[in-house]
């Protein structure tokens, strides 16, 4: 029997929200679980796990993939949409080569246009017995408070249906830090009861056993499981316009769907609560015959997974680099994946220059149309970046100034010929600075034609540099992408600047 890692955030082990998942997975494989603390101490022992499984599967934890593909095994990557939609295009790419099960359409779409494996799945609970479906003789509602920074409060609630409802209940338990305790007037047309936690699952399902009607607290979810139940229930379910609520819900066929960003309500539902209701349920009722259906697919598809092809890297350093990155801020994870763009590029199976272009960072429309003689180097190996006519520039660059071109944003391009072929080691020499406003010193990586030739950092006085690589990295017609790790305005000067160039020369290793 094959054996499946299954790699989670360690709030599943009191949610248990994954174990769906892992319970069909258990029909046909050996599954060892490991749940990492999420912005937590990174537990290195995941490595020596993963060595020791056929495949390994990452349960909402999508930014690790490069890290399981570079070491060379099958990798199954569940992303949710509610953490992951916001995710660059990068993010993406560096995981292209893994196999997606994709709980959202959108998702499902935007990983299947990038070039991967996706498998869409929609996700049921088991339905209510028919003779336990709610009556709607009175509208009771239930709303948990959870995300009422996102706009989705007991207020709006209130203005979106108070005047239908005979009583709402209210959890007040948000997922963030602050007061947010509802303000409750004293005219409402409903009786208003409250709670302030739930000592177990069971107490949460006893108080929606007292409801017909149920407001999804969240602008987007993952999978959606609290909304599935209400609906699984018979619950009139009443979910912002956003997946995965719209791509469940289908508004006034199987529920309502409203948009926060508009003025709330009021909604009349009392005429067709009992209706939606009843139709919500039919849906979980055929969506579960249809979920229980596709297990054999599921398990198929990992079995049928190719190896992954291994990467010459440092695992241990890049499993470190991308968790801190990750967990520090979007800014620091999104400069990891700009710093390490060469390995992403062979992880995806694709060339350098492909992903730059799908990232939109570069924009070399019409220099491919200049002929080879325009861009070959000097007969001394000089590649002047200064020069007037852009005889090498492709895009990312500023106009030239008196003594040097800034690359605006954080990556460009140069392109250039040989007159002569190099042999053996190849030394290069460049002249560079970083912009001041960037502190003191970024990192830059230098690419050649699809292999990483130079990393290291830029400070804002100018200097040389000096990397050799193989001559066999070169070709008759060459391109050079600068990638820098960030980039900013200048006082006074509207472009996005990183880094000043002055020349690059090229010579031969005696």
């Amino acid at each position: 029997m094959k054996k499946i890692l299954f790699v989670d955030h360690d709030f599943h082990k009191k949610t248990r929200s994954s174990d769906f998942f892992m319970d069909i997975l258990k029909k046909r494989f050996e599954v060892e679980l490991f749940y990492l603390v999420a912005d937590g101490h990174l537990d290195l022992g995941l490595l020596g796990a993963a060595e020791n499984a056929d495949a390994v599967v990452l349960w909402q934890m999508d930014f690790l993939a490069p890290v399981f593909l570079a070491q060379g095994k099958p990798t199954f990557v569940i992303p949710m949409y509610d953490g992951s939609n916001g995710m660059p295009e990068l993010h993406w790419l560096a995981a292209r080569g893994a196999r997606f099960f994709n709980f959202s359409l959108a998702l499902h779409e935007r990983t299947r246009m990038l070039g991967a494996e996706s498998l869409l799945l929609r996700y049921f609970p088991e339905p209510v017995d028919e003779s336990d479906l709610p009556r709607f003789d009175d509208l009771k509602g239930f709303f948990w408070q959870r995300r009422p920074d996102h706009g989705i409060d007991y207020a709006y609630v209130d203005k979106l249906i108070g005047k239908e409802l005979d009583s709402l209940h209210v959890h007040k338990v948000a997922d963030i830090v602050g007061d947010f305790t509802p303000q409750v007037r004293d005219d409402v047309p409903y009786h208003y009861t409250s709670s302030d936690w739930f000592a177990s699952k069971a107490e949460y399902r006893k108080q929606l056993d007292k409801a017909n009607i149920f407001v999804a607290p969240r602008c987007a979810e993952g999978i959606g499981m609290a909304l599935l139940e209400a609906m699984a229930r018979g619950m009139l379910v009443m979910a912002h316009d956003e997946p995965t609520n719209n791509e469940y819900v289908c508004s006034w066929v199987n529920g309502i769907l409203f948009n926060k960003h508009l003025p709330a309500g009021p909604v009349h539902i009392r005429s067709d609560a009992a209706r939606l209701g009843r139709m919500a349920w039919q849906t979980v009722v055929d969506g579960r015959r249809q979920w229980v259906s596709s297990y054999d697919a599921i398990l198929d598809w990992i079995e049928a997974a190719p190896d992954a092809k291994a990467v010459d890297v440092d695992i241990s350093s890049l499993l470190i680099d991308v968790w801190y990155s990750y967990y520090a801020s979007l800014a620091s994870y999104t400069a990891f994946l700009h710093r390490n763009i060469a390995l992403i590029a062979k992880l995806s199976d694709m060339p350098l220059s492909k992903v730059i272009e799908a990232l939109r960072l570069t924009d070399n429309s019409g220099f491919q149309e200049r002929g080879l003689q325009e861009r070959l180097l000097d007969d001394d190996g000089l590649l002047d970046v200064v020069r007037k006519n852009d005889k090498f520039i492709g895009g990312g660059w500023s106009g030239a100034e008196e003594e040097w071109r800034w690359v605006e944003g954080i990556a460009a391009d140069l392109h250039f010929a040989l007159p002569v072929p190099f042999r053996g080691q190849v030394k290069c020499r460049f002249f560079a600075a970083s912009l001041p406003q960037l502190g003191g010193s970024l990192h830059c990586a230098i690419v050649i034609n699809d292999v990483r030739v130079f990393e290291g950092e830029l400070t804002p006085e100018w200097t040389w540099r000096d990397f050799t690589f193989n001559s066999n990295v070169l070709k008759i017609d060459n391109d050079l992408h600068l990638i820098l790790e960030n980039a900013a305005a200048p006082p006074g000067d509207k472009r996005i600047l990183s880094a000043a160039f002055h020349s690059f020369h090229f010579s031969q290793v005696e």
